[in-house]
């Protein structure tokens, strides 16, 4: 009677250490977890960042659409264009 109360003992121990090691560092275990936390972090900040680009962007866009300064600055250094009577210089690089 005693030997089986230490069996049953012995096997609860390795049962409670064996859900113990899955709970921590099992498939879906808290190891986990934290790492798909530190994830989400990540790419809320990513995401912040990436809509604080394109709300310059969209601003940038909105400025070149209505000043005609900015467009004519485009026009100019961007897409090579120039007004009658300019005269050009071409600085090789």
């Amino acid at each position: 009677m005693n030997i089986k109360k230490i069996a049953i003992r012995f096997l609860l121990c390795i049962e409670m250490f064996v859900f113990g090691y899955l709970y921590v560092c099992g498939k879906n275990g808290l190891h986990k977890l934290q790492e798909q936390k530190n994830e989400i972090v990540a790419l809320q900040v990513r995401m912040t960042q990436l809509q604080q680009d394109i709300d310059i962007l969209t601003a940038d866009i909105h400025v070149w659409q209505t000043d005609d300064f900015y467009k004519e600055k485009i026009a100019r250094e961007q897409l090579q264009m120039a007004r009658k009577g300019d005269k050009l210089f071409y600085i090789g690089t």
